[in-house]
């Protein structure tokens, strides 16, 4: 077979080899005209029209406030704090008789920037901010004990009282301090009677109600005479007595005397009470100790409780045999209850190890508790008609003695 010469050179070339320059230039596309075009400058009409935009939207803009006047329009939470405090530090610092409807006004004023501010009045209230206490131990302080009592609503100690309720156990100790300092006895008791510094125990709330007056207690310092100096005398009434120890287990009496403060009670021995004394569950109990911040002192006293006039009279007994010989029997007094209530040691405000801080007597019907042991049962003559146990601590700030006639 003959070939031609062209057929010839299409055989001898390789069949892996590159195609030729001229063919593969041949096949590309002719390249693209670029669209990219520079950035024309801005026109000085175009940038004086961004400038008076700038300047426009500059003078439409709000003024900013200035920290002082924010200041002013909406005082910051501790701004409203401060001068709360400083407000009722100067009114403490008041005369009792300068405390007027001004000052009152002040202070329910104060209240209400506090409630507007988030704040709380009643914390505020019971900081220790004057001289290491709070506003209320400064007002009772600085009151004479014979402070005659002020119209509704303008007493400076109340308004304080009502504000900072309720309170806390520090603002309480703090209270009770002032009137032991002051030996304010009566204030104590005003005190002792309202809700926001002495509320009822929940079992105590459900037994009275607003119709039944508080425990009544009444001190009366005695003596001036030889071996009667420290001497005191308590008159105290507790309403519905037997029910409340039955229900409440304990009911106590807090009073000042002497420059101490007291806690006379009664209570039923239960298992809960493991600090208590070592007698048997439901055994009733008399205690007489001291409170916090009172000097330790020794002391002899005596619990005396009388019969209700309406059974202060034993009925004469049944007629019988003896009647005959002896004649009819005739009503006869009846007796006093009377219990010895004496320090072993001196008393102490707090417990220290080997020392005891208050004077324990059962009331189980032995011969040593008086007949007090009869108070537990129904129909006790020496409860009143009203539920009502009325009775009275004589005692002095002596060493017992072997015979001691107590006031």
């Amino acid at each position: 077979m003959i070939l031609d010469s062209q057929e010839k050179e299409v055989l001898e070339v390789p069949l892996d080899a590159p195609p030729s320059y001229e063919a593969s230039s041949s096949s590309l596309p002719p390249p693209a005209p670029s669209d990219t075009k520079r950035p024309l400058p801005l026109s000085t009409s175009a940038a004086a029209s961004g400038s008076s935009l700038a300047s426009s939207s500059v003078l439409k803009s709000p003024p900013v406030a200035s920290p002082s006047w924010f200041s002013f329009a909406s005082p910051t939470t501790r701004q409203v704090r401060g001068t709360v405090l400083g407000l009722v530090r100067d009114l403490v610092k008041l005369q009792p008789s300068d405390h007027s409807v001004v000052a009152i006004s002040i202070l329910k004023s104060c209240a209400e920037a506090c409630a507007s501010n988030g704040l709380s009045i009643a914390d505020i209230l019971q900081e220790k901010s004057v001289e290491g206490h709070t506003p209320l131990y400064w007002a009772i302080v600085k009151r004479p004990p014979e402070s005659p009592e002020e119209p509704e609503g303008t007493d400076l100690l109340t308004t304080l009282l009502s504000l900072s309720s309720p309170l806390t156990p520090a603002t309480t100790s703090d209270v009770r301090l002032a009137c032991l300092l002051t030996s304010d006895q009566a204030l104590f008791q005003r005190l002792r009677s309202s809700p926001e510094f002495a509320p009822l125990s929940a079992t105590d709330e459900m037994l009275l109600d607003a119709t039944i007056p508080p425990d009544d207690i009444t001190v009366e310092n005695v003596g001036g005479e030889a071996g009667q100096e420290g001497a005191f005398v308590v008159e105290f009434s507790v309403v519905r007595f037997q029910k409340r120890m039955l229900v409440s287990k304990s009911v106590v009496l807090d009073f000042i005397a002497r420059g101490r403060m007291w806690r006379l009670g009664f209570h039923i021995s239960t298992q809960e009470h493991r600090r208590g004394p070592p007698l048997p569950p439901g055994t009733w109990y008399a205690s007489l100790m001291l409170l916090e911040n009172s000097p330790p002192t020794w002391i002899d006293s005596r619990l005396l409780v009388p019969a209700p006039p309406e059974t202060a009279t034993v009925p004469p007994s049944d007629p019988g045999f003896a009647s005959g010989l002896f004649g009819t029997g005739k009503a006869r007094p009846r007796p006093t209850l009377s219990v010895r209530l004496k320090a072993t040691e001196q008393l102490r405000s707090s417990g220290r190890p080997g020392h005891r801080n208050r004077i324990i007597l059962a009331l189980d019907g032995s011969e040593s508790d008086g007949g007090l042991g009869g108070l537990q049962y129904a129909g006790c003559p020496y409860i009143g008609s009203d539920e009502t146990l009325r009775a009275r601590l004589e005692a002095r700030l002596a060493r017992p003695e072997a015979d001691c006639v107590i006031c």
